[in-house]
């Protein structure tokens, strides 16, 4: 078998496995979960996709939850007058709006990526809280909410997938974006230029932050306004997916499918615990030894290799 191909199986079995190991240990959980499961895990996918382009360039954006959330805001605001075009539209224009907005703040005021983020978080909240009004709550028909559901979220995320590997791995500024991360200096000594790639890179976040917001509000065909920051949490399990598929990238060089397992992964420790009846406190917990686990082994695994290597 073909190493790659035997690698990619190796990555799969981590989700299948734990999937197993839930239906087992909890009656609440099993191949009737299979649905709820894959359509939880696209919203930290899409997320996550998004971020691995910022935090491939060196940067850490704290703001791409509150950005989906008023892009979202903003689609459900159109949507009343023009339908399905205006949900798209309205989730497309936000979302980039704010992307570039952020990415011109970095680029000509010279502050670090995590300030900008932050300010952009805090500004935005206050914003789509205002748009949605004293409710702060903001419905969708379900004719229009049913364009991003299940099964098409599903599809929609593997397509932007596709999106993001050529994005990655076969253009030119997916290869600067890399390059500018590994080694700004020496970028900045081969002509590249380093501002205008970080200033890309914060700009395609808006792309996937559009899907992102369509997922979001399709979900549950309604948005919440948040604030006092409350969005930062949705950062939380993409950041994690990130992680984990830069540490599993020595076996395949494929961070969407990497991004995938991981998403999918967690999204199965989070409801098998649901299904044991934890509470989010354990949850958080163990999903946090989990990933604990999964890098600490592999460093584990390097040490012993080279200590075998100098007793020859």
């Amino acid at each position: 078998m073909n190493k790659s191909v035997f690698n990619i199986f190796k990555l799969i079995t981590m989700p299948v496995l734990l999937f197993i190991v839930f239906s087992i240990i909890s009656p609440g959980f099993g191949v009737h979960s299979l649905p709820i499961v894959i359509s939880q895990s696209m919203i930290p996918m899409m997320m996550a996709l998004g971020m691995y382009v910022v935090m491939d360039a060196g940067l850490m954006d704290f703001s791409i939850g509150a950005r989906a959330v008023f892009a979202a805001i903003a689609g459900g605001m159109l949507s009343q007058y023009i339908g399905v075009a205006g949900l798209i539209l309205g989730c497309f224009l936000g979302a980039m709006f704010v992307s570039t907005l952020m990415a011109a703040l970095y680029r000509w005021l010279k502050i670090p990526c995590m300030v900008i983020s932050i300010g952009i978080l805090m500004v935005f909240e206050v914003a789509g809280s205002k748009l949605v009004g004293s409710s702060g709550y903001l419905r969708i028909s379900a004719a229009q909410s049913s364009i991003a559901s299940y099964p098409f979220n599903v599809i929609i995320t593997l397509a932007v997938g596709v999106f993001a590997y050529i994005l990655y791995y076969r253009t030119r500024i997916g290869n600067h974006i890399t390059a500018v991360g590994n080694d700004e200096k020496m970028c900045k000594n081969l002509g590249i230029d380093a501002d205008k790639t970080k200033f890309y890179a914060i700009v395609l976040t808006g792309v996937f932050c559009t899907f992102v917001a369509l997922l979001y509000i399709c979900y549950s065909g309604s948005i919440t306004a948040g604030i006092e920051m409350t969005s930062m949490a949705m950062i939380f399990e993409p950041i994690m997916c990130v992680i984990l598929g830069r540490h599993l990238r020595k076996y395949v060089e494929c961070m969407p499918l990497l991004i995938l397992v991981g998403a999918f992964s967690i999204t199965i420790i989070f409801n098998g615990f649901i299904a044991l009846g934890f509470s989010d406190a354990v949850q958080n917990i163990v999903l946090g030894v989990f990933l604990i686990v999964i890098l600490g082994s592999d460093v584990i695994t390097d040490k012993f290799s080279i200590l075998k290597l100098v007793k020859g």
